[in-house]
């Protein structure tokens, strides 16, 4: 049994045993999808012997439900070992396998699974494989579980037979398909749903209740009951449901009180505090409206460590040592505006315009962003112009963060698009552009960190101090206002890593996020003293987190901590109503991309373009050549690299939706070659600085800086300190990634005058600004085209040849998220550049 998975899998069982319902919460990271989970606890429950045939259904059912257990495989000796078993007791009377069920077709077919153990001979599949051709030794969960999906058109039966998914793959690798095995009458029978002792039935998230209450009728149900309904409302469980998907939930509670016998006992599994909170209080309610009343749902915790199931169990330690907790979030100025924001966006939503809705969300992200800042925008922006000067999807993006105009566009369209509340909309509009006008100079909380950094016990080498994300990091970094701080600088991203490196005294955490809270919660060897800095709406998704943590036992080792941080929250300034209302409406409004255009590379592109609609983009655009990654899952990789001409409707593919690009850019950016150029780089700064005539490394910079000005008259003599900074790079310390801070220009230009300077030419300057100091800050998407196929060759192999299943074995959470990004092509055409003008 997957020990890390045991909470989730105990719930599902023990549900199905008392009936009562359940709402899971798997933290820090994610339990993977809820058909992997459900076939899991099958398995178990087969194994264990806990049960001897098990319904369960799968709600909401889409098309990629059962993608991620295609890569998750199973030993075959343990299935055939328990097979074994099972057949015994049938043999000796068994009273449970006269259920009517193919108990016994399951049991041979299972043990079958012992050929894949060992070598192939001339009889296996006709005589013609070879112990050469047998690449097949493992099966996946998928496989060796029976599921069914919904038919939800025609007149058929809900759930059809489909003998061709059992054992699929690895029939063909044992003697299943001997002409005397006679097994083929046993494949089908595990393939029926009526007869398979062990099933998964998908239930659709159809609006229409007619539509559900045709697969509950279903004659399986009738006959042996629905042991249990599992309720997938992770992120990817949720990707196909509408905003309002608690009205569809209710919707499924409505029917589950009209199926015959005990009403099927639902086992909620969430990723997020506000998913838990939302589904809790449906199942309340209509376990109190129901007759006789249900139990209120038990609320379970699952402690995950690291992505998923499976892997060996983890315990918080029971003795975790406390953290002193300050926090400073006030900023009651904000509250109206933000009240009059989501008023706003709630209207767009009750409106039925759900791009509008999310065109709020965006402007209050721009608001706690602005309000979050360490430093002013004024200074924000000259950086961001230095470190982004060019025209590709990064660059842009970077440089709308922090410009009103551009953040607020979206919010100006909406104004047009929805006439009805426009005057409402521009109101607010002005207001925000007002306010965040009076940050230039100073933010909000680059004005209590200014405070904070005075104070020598806080601006101090083993302090850190942690801002939202890479990009922010890279703008504080390269501001004059860092060059006076002492503390070393990093994301929240690798806060956890770096405080277990450097066991840090104090940690400042400016616009705190959920990464950040987490690994303060968990941390073994912790801080003596954490500040959080922030605005009030930065509290929001963090009061949110802390409260089921706080309640549930299996938490209870985080909870010394988590009520000091709530209570610190609260007395920070903590809006607690307007907070969770805030970070609720940001959660659901959310738009998937209308456009992604694959075709760019630094030119206008002209030729023929493959367009393809998916289930959750409208279109998607490549350059006919261009590679793209089809779902193809194997057991040496699942991923096949195809040309965007060759792909057809009905084939999956990896779509590089906005959710899956930034964590690739980041994982380029700490890839081992980006490394290796950073490592290079690094050691030819420390020869310069050695080379470099000068005592100190003033006296260095200040001879540095008249070659340079030999080069260029213009450089003006303040340039001194940022010159100490680039000779002195060679000592910029290691994050926990492995990461180094270049320590370079800014921009190509004065890059290049300072590599002259120093005897470095231009085309080795070139080398090292575009393989090591851009790619180490934030890798930029080369205007789609090459940044596309850069993404294929990293999914295929991260770290070089052979090394890509180590490389991924260690981001276990980007792998979540390449896998949760697959999506099915729906229409798949070719269209000249004509056509593309014509249509837009």
């Amino acid at each position: 049994m997957p020990e890390r998975g045991r909470p989730i899998l105990n719930a599902i069982l023990d549900a199905v045993e008392d009936g009562d319902d359940r709402a899971i919460l798997a933290w820090p990271m994610r339990p993977g999808g809820g058909f992997a989970v459900a076939a899991v606890a099958l398995r178990e429950a087969r194994a264990s012997g806990r049960l001897a045939y098990a319904t369960l259904a799968l709600w909401p059912w889409r098309s990629g439900a059962t993608w991620g257990a295609r890569s998750i495989l199973v030993h075959p000796g343990d299935i055939a070992t328990t097979a074994a078993r099972i057949v015994d007791e049938i043999q000796h009377g068994a009273a449970w396998a006269k259920s009517g069920l193919a108990q016994e077709s399951l049991c041979l077919l299972e043990m079958r699974l012992r050929d894949l153990l060992t070598k192939p001979d001339s009889s296996t599949k006709g005589g013609g494989a070879s112990a050469s051709a047998l690449v097949v030794r493992n099966p996946t969960l998928l496989e060796t579980t029976a599921v069914f999906v919904p038919v939800t058109t025609g007149q058929a039966a809900a759930y059809a037979s489909d003998g061709a998914q059992v054992l699929r793959r690895v029939r063909d690798h044992t003697h299943m398909g001997d002409r005397d095995a006679d097994l083929a009458q046993h494949v089908d029978a595990i393939g029926n749903p009526l007869k398979t002792p062990f099933g998964v039935f998908g239930l659709p998230a159809d609006a229409k209740p007619e539509t559900l209450a045709r697969c509950l009728d279903f004659p399986r149900f009738k006959r042996l009951g629905l042991d249990a309904v599992i309720v997938d409302l992770t992120q990817a469980g949720r990707k196909d449901l509408p905003d309002d998907w608690g009205q569809r939930f209710a919707s499924l509670l409505q029917a589950l009180a009209h199926v015959p016998g005990r009403r099927p006992p639902v086992v909620v599994l969430s990723e997020d505090a506000f998913t838990l909170r939302r589904a809790v209080r449906a199942l309340r309610s209509y376990g109190a409206a129901s007759r006789p009343s249900r139990k209120p749902p038990l609320e379970i915790g699952a402690y995950l460590p690291e992505q998923g199931l499976l892997g060996p169990a983890s315990t918080l330690t029971s003795d975790l040592k406390p953290i002193a907790f300050e926090a400073d979030i006030k900023d009651a100025s904000l509250a109206g505006l933000r009240d009059g924001l989501l008023s706003l966006g709630r209207n767009f939503r009750q409106a039925g315009e759900p791009a509008a809705a999310a065109s709020v969300s965006k402007a209050l992200a721009f608001l706690r962003r602005s309000a979050s800042l360490p430093i002013g925008l004024k200074e924000a922006r000259y950086v961001t112009d230095i470190l982004h000067d060019g025209d590709d999807e990064v660059d842009n993006a970077a440089r709308t963060l922090f410009r009103p105009k551009m953040a607020l566009s979206r919010l100006a369209m909406a104004a047009e698009m929805v006439p009805q509340f426009g005057e409402a909309t521009r109101r607010l509009i002005a207001e925000v552009e007002a306010k965040v006008q009076a940050w230039e100079d100073e933010t909000p909380v680059s004005a209590k960190l200014v405070q904070v950094l005075l104070e020598p016990v806080w601006n101090a080498s083993d302090v850190l101090l942690s801002v939202p994300d890479r990009r922010t990091a890279d703008v504080y970094l390269s501001s004059d206002r860092a060059l006076g701080v002492s503390c070393e600088i990093l994301d929240h991203r690798a806060l956890f890593g770096r405080m277990i490196a450097i066991k840090p005294r104090r940690v400042i955490v400016v616009g705190p996020t959920l990464e950040a809270i987490r690994a303060l919660l968990t941390i073994e060897t912790s801080p003596d003293r954490a500040l959080l800095l922030g605005d009030a709406a930065g509290s929001a998704l963090l009061a949110a987190e802390l409260a089921p943590l706080t309640r549930i036992p299996a938490f209870a080792a985080v909870a010394q901590r988590a009520r000091p941080l709530t209570a610190a929250l609260q007395r920070g300034g903590a809006d607690e109503k307007l907070d969770l209302a805030e970070a609720e409406f940001r959660i659901v409004a959310t738009l998937p991309e209308a456009l992604l255009d694959f075709t760019r590379a630094g030119e206008a592109y002209s030729g023929d373009i493959v367009q393809f609609k998916t289930s959750r983009i409208d279109h998607i655009r490549y350059r006919p050549n261009s590679d793209v990654l089809e779902f193809s899952p194997g057991e040496l990789r699942p991923f096949e690299r195809k040309a965007a001409r060759t792909i057809r409707a009905g084939d999956r593919i990896l779509v590089l939706s906005a959710a899956l690009r930034e964590p690739i850019r980041r994982a380029l950016a700490g890839s081992q070659e980006t490394l290796k150029q950073l490592a290079i780089y690094h050691t030819r700064i420390a020869a310069i600085y050695s080379a470099t005539p000068g005592v100190t490394d003033q006296d260095k910079a200040r001879y540095i800086l008249a070659k340079m000005q030999e080069l260029d008259p213009t450089l003006p003599a303040q340039e001194l300190p940022n010159i100490v900074r680039w000779l002195t790079a060679h000592k910029a310390p290691s994050g926990a990634d492995g990461i180094r801070q270049p320590r370079a220009a800014r921009d190509w230009p004065r890059f290049r005058t300072f590599m002259q300077a120093v005897g470095v030419d231009s085309a080795l300057a070139d080398i090292f600004f575009r393989g090591a100091i851009v790619p180490a800050r934030s890798y930029r998407v080369q205007e789609g085209y090459l940044f596309n196929q850069r993404v294929v060759q990293f999914v295929l192999d991260p770290e070089g040849a052979a090394a890509g299943a180590a490389a991924w074995r260690s981001m276990p959470e980007l792998w979540q998220l390449v896998l949760d990004a697959v999506d099915e092509v729906l229409v798949a055409q070719t269209l000249s550049a004509e056509e593309v003008g014509k249509h837009g």
